[in-house]
């Protein structure tokens, strides 16, 4: 139940929730006849939003956690046992899609794959599973994976599925659970690069050995513009994602998930 409750506060704890919530604050207060409490709370709100949605920020909040691991291309990465890659990046065939469908972070899949067949690891473990709650479908994570890579011609006997975790913490659980029944030991670990400090951390203290292969690179080098001053969809998004990890390793600090 955790996973799925975590999941549906999310929204909550993130920047456009912060900033909705002080400006719904300060409506009411206004309308109780606390204006000056009230015009400081929607004040408050909207600042927030303004500084979480600039670019700058975005790319400094996201920036710090992608550079925290090097990133390679699948030929010059090491060897390993498996390749694991973690889900949470594509959506279910619910009507009227007809096809599982690749959202943001998409890259992870597609990594995967440029390892496997850069042959780093002879498997490919799919770790994910079916939230029908939040998809209305009780198709897996991992089972979505394994449609798209039989689609791009890689063959089914090599892939490994995980499809019961709900979050980074069971993705490392589950599939320590596997590794240790097929005698792996190493493994290359794909996810967004903003996700691997987590999930690192996660797969680490289920002593697992980790070689992070991160993708999903969101923030690159680029000169400074004027345009970066402006506020963007895109940047309140990168704070987002950000502010999540941030608060996701808080989390799993505290409930010992990772250390």
């Amino acid at each position: 139940m955790f996973p799925i409750i975590a999941k549906m506060l999310l929204p909550l704890l993130a920047p456009l929730g912060w900033g909705l919530g002080l400006c719904c604050m300060g409506f009411l207060l206004y309308l109780r006849g606390r204006r000056v409490y009230g015009q400081g709370c929607i004040l408050l709100g909207i600042t927030l939003l303004l500084v979480f949605s600039n670019p700058l920020v975005g790319d400094a909040l996201l920036g710090a956690l992608e550079r925290e691991y090097e990133v390679s291309s699948a030929v010059e990465s090491p060897n390993a046992d498996a390749i694991v890659v973690l889900g949470g990046v594509t959506v279910p065939p619910v009507s009227p899609r007809v096809e599982v469908e690749i959202t943001g972070g998409g890259d992870r899949l597609l990594h995967g794959l440029r390892l496997y067949r850069a042959g780093k690891a002879p498997v490919l473990v799919f770790s994910g599973g079916a939230l029908t709650q939040l998809t209305g479908s009780t198709m897996s994570e991992a089972q979505q994976f394994l449609r798209l890579t039989v689609e791009s011609g890689v063959d089914s006997a090599v892939v490994v599925l995980e499809g019961d975790s709900r979050n980074t913490y069971e993705n490392a659980l589950y599939t320590r659970q596997i590794l240790e029944k097929r005698g792996w030991r190493e493994v290359l670990l794909v996810t967004s690069a903003s996700h691997m400090r987590r999930a690192v951390a996660a797969f680490r203290t289920q002593g697992i050995v980790v070689i992070p292969a991160p993708t999903d690179i969101r923030v690159v080098a680029r000169d400074f513009s004027l345009l970066q001053l402006l506020p963007t969809v895109t940047a309140l998004e990168k704070s987002s994602i950000a502010i999540k990890e941030y608060i996701g390793w808080w989390i799993y600090g505290i409930r010992g998930w990772v250390r």
